[in-house]
């Protein structure tokens, strides 16, 4: 097992994206900052290792969201009324520079597909209007239903988060007491990659939350155990996220870490 790449940004993580194709290493990432309400994005590339960009692309503001990574361009969503939970406008940034490639108002992203085009919506009256949009020039055109979707092949695994009551809980919890000698964690998320078996794992120490991740083989070897951070109010999602034999997990809520498996 060895470490990849580790980038420590002044803002929190608020979500990481993988390219969908199983050939490319790159990960889109958006951050905030609460107290000044900024919101950036980034392109970490693993291939590398480097962070590519990180910026604050033209027309984003604190409430814009990363909602897709695809065709090399990474989609935001913009809400122009902060009061309304839902999306309003589309922009599409280069995955290259981080560049504001073209901003598409009152439509929302839908659905990638295959090809040079992604599915996107537009509210008329109380119903959604669809269309085909070139990801490139953002020219609209009618939607097809031949239109082919990109393939269902999941290449991004996830872990699976266990808590008290759950019926899985309890063995991997006393796992984790056999193995490290800790008391009762408070929840358990958990991913394998045979023969690698993963646990992020929240206990408490000195009345706090405190999060780990530990890294098992199935012969119970210890390859990996690190804390990811301390003095917490509650518990983390998605700390960890696995693509092509690559494990990206969080620590401290605003460092990017990655390590690569030995199999």
């Amino acid at each position: 097992m060895q470490k990849v790449f580790s980038h420590t940004f002044s803002q929190n993580i608020w979500r990481i994206l993988p390219h969908p194709d199983t050939d490319i290493n790159e990960w889109a990432i958006e951050l905030r900052e609460s107290s000044e309400k900024n919101v950036s994005f980034a392109i970490i590339d693993l291939s590398v290792p480097e962070l590519r960009w990180q910026v604050t692309p033209e027309g984003a503001d604190w409430w814009t969201s990363l909602t897709a990574f695809s065709h090399q361009h990474i989609f935001l969503h913009n809400y122009r009324y902060p009061d309304m939970p839902q999306p309003t406008d589309l922009l599409a940034v280069s995955a290259s520079d981080g560049g504001l490639l073209w901003a598409l108002p009152n439509y929302v992203l839908v659905r990638t597909l295959e090809g040079d085009e992604v599915e996107v919506a537009t509210q008329k009256g109380e119903k959604f209007q669809y269309a085909n949009c070139n990801v490139h020039t953002a020219t609209l055109s009618a939607a097809s239903e031949d239109v082919k979707q990109p393939s269902p092949e999941i290449i991004l695994k996830q872990p699976v988060r266990y808590k008290e009551r759950n019926i899985y809980f309890e063995k991997l919890s006393s796992f984790l007491s056999e193995t490290l000698g800790i008391s009762k964690p408070i929840c358990i998320d958990y991913l394998d990659e045979r023969p690698y078996m993963m646990f992020s794992y929240y206990i408490y120490e000195q009345e706090k939350i405190a999060q780990y991740l530990l890294i098992v083989t199935d012969k119970k070897e210890i390859v990996f155990h690190e804390q990811l951070s301390e003095g917490r109010d509650g518990v983390g999602q998605s700390t960890m996220l696995l693509k092509n034999g690559i494990l990206v997990y969080l620590k401290n809520n605003n460092e990017f870490s990655s390590l690569t498996f030995s199999y």
